[in-house]
């Protein structure tokens, strides 16, 4: 079915082996240096990222990670505006990389409010006190960070969250991406975690999918 909604010989591609809605992806457009975005969707007729990425027609080279493995996707840019790039239906997909520990797990996401704290981190090492923030959409490989003030891209910042009532978790994130909330005049950046080492990866495993499960204890997921 996916073959025939993309259409074509050259289409096909499993959703296993395509870039997931919401991850990080490396896009290199017309051979210049890659650069790390994220994925807004993915359906039949495009791939839309984040950003503007080049010209139409230019060629594009995507690399990203799936449950299922590391991937490189041939591509060309379809179209471009102030704030996204649509890619065409990759022609070719090849695996650079097998999953192996945490990448064979299913990808997990916490949609949930969470108190969390803030600081800079000027060339990825903190610096000043930290602040209190709101945090939501949990994954291992970034999150949300709600703050009052907006932050410019590709910010280095460290967040802290309480994974459980006596151990708390420290990560380096840069800001991939911001937008205004409008009901609330706040501001949510979207944060690509860096340098995760395996411990911490598995505590934020154990952590989303503990606080998932008492949600749904309580009826609310």
């Amino acid at each position: 079915m996916f073959k025939s909604l993309f259409g074509g010989k050259s289409a096909g591609y499993p959703p296993s082996k395509l870039p997931q809605i919401h991850s990080f992806v490396d896009v290199s457009v017309g051979g210049r240096p890659m650069r790390s975005v994220t994925v807004e969707a993915v359906s039949a007729k495009a791939i839309v990222t984040r950003e503007a990425l080049g010209s139409v027609g230019e060629a594009a080279v995507l690399v990203y990670t799936t449950p299922s493995g590391r991937f490189r996707a041939a591509s060309k840019v379809v179209a471009v505006s102030g704030a996204t790039t649509q890619f065409e239906p990759p022609k070719k997909v090849s695996m650079i990389g097998a999953a192996v520990g945490a990448q064979k797990r299913q990808s997990v996401r916490l949609d949930a409010l969470v108190n969390g704290m803030w600081r800079y981190a000027p060339g990825g090492v903190g610096s000043g006190e930290f602040a209190k923030c709101t945090i939501r959409d949990i994954s291992r490989g970034g999150c949300s960070l709600i703050l009052d003030r907006p932050l410019k891209l590709h910010t280095k910042v460290e967040v802290q969250m309480q994974l459980r009532s006596d151990a708390s978790i420290t990560l380096l994130g840069e800001v991939m991406r911001h937008e205004a909330i409008q009901k609330s005049g706040k501001q949510s950046h979207g944060l690509r975690f860096q340098g995760l080492r395996p411990e911490e990866d598995q505590a934020i495993v154990e952590f989303i999918n503990r606080r998932q499960a008492e949600l749904r204890s309580r009826g609310l997921a």
